[in-house]
């Protein structure tokens, strides 16, 4: 530590004030006590250390506890000027400012930085066209009965739910970047404005048979407390989907298809959400501008 230039007590000695002899009783220097003897300043005797005080420093470390399909931010942590203090060197001083900065950031990083969505395009087909529906899927039409998605027709009316933090739009690079953690939503009705029929060689099929689809087919999940559109080929147990009702209920169970589906790809507009077998879900068109 080296010298401060203050000399100080450890212990006190009890002295006559008549005749300045010793009573012969010691105690320590105790803060607490009343008869308490501060450090006194003595420069002669106690010549004070030469003292090197640390420089500004700066440390960035990137979150690391966001939850699945999200990145963290970078963050900085500072150490500032005259924060450490050597009698060593202002080398050593420095070097505690930087073991200090190295001990801290990630802590600092992680409760001060935020999570944000990771981008993540779709995983593709897999053999077969744009994400949809699978023959015999049930969709639900304003007055609330449902239809097989191969009975549809072009200009049917179907159910539709407005999320109130999304500009809806068809656009998969912008749905991919959105996410809430409150799910509002008012129902709206769509029309169809575009549906064929296809076949495909692969798809996703969710809580045994309650949604099937192929794997770029754009559906609305729950994850890690976030609300957030990923393909069906994305999905994973622990994630939640949300019903007609309202209802938040898991995913218990993701396995993959490999015969020929016949599937309806189609297109709602101006709002592209619908409800199939009672699940929110969406209508996607691919970057490649095959519709589904």
């Amino acid at each position: 530590m080296g010298y401060t230039g203050y000399k100080s007590f450890a212990n006190l000695e009890l002295y006559y004030t008549d005749d300045g002899s010793s009573a012969g009783q010691t105690k320590p220097n105790v803060v607490t006590d009343p008869d308490y003897i501060a450090p006194v300043l003595d420069t002669v005797t106690c010549a004070p250390s030469t003292r090197y005080y640390s420089v500004e420093k700066k440390l960035s470390a990137k979150k690391n506890n966001c939850g699945t399909g999200y990145s963290g931010s970078t963050v900085t942590l500072t150490s500032f000027p005259n924060q450490f203090f050597s009698t060593v060197s202002q080398v050593d001083a420095n070097a505690q400012a930087d073991a200090w900065l190295a001990a801290n950031v990630q802590t600092y990083a992680n409760n001060a930085g935020t999570c944000e969505i990771t981008y993540t395009p779709p995983t593709g087909g897999g053999g077969g066209p744009g994400g949809c529906f699978i023959e015999g899927t049930l969709i639900t039409l304003p007055d609330g009965t449902r239809k097989a998605i191969e009975e549809l027709t072009l200009e049917q009316l179907l159910l539709s739910a407005e999320i109130e933090t999304l500009n809806d739009t068809n656009i998969p690079d912008e749905l991919y970047k959105w996410s809430c953690e409150y799910l509002t939503e008012n129902r709206i009705i769509s029309p169809i404005t575009k549906i064929t029929k296809q076949v495909a060689n692969k798809t996703i099929i969710v809580n045994n048979g309650l949604l099937e689809a192929t794997p770029t087919h754009l559906q609305l999940i729950q994850r890690s407390g976030y609300w957030r559109f990923i393909s069906l080929g994305d999905i994973e147990v622990g994630d939640n989907l949300y019903t007609i009702d309202g209802e938040i209920i898991p995913v218990t169970s993701v396995t993959v298809n490999l015969e020929k589906r016949n599937i309806y790809p189609m297109t709602l507009n101006p709002f592209h959400t619908y409800f199939a077998n009672g699940i929110l879900t969406h209508n996607y068109k691919e970057a490649n501008h095959n519709d589904n």
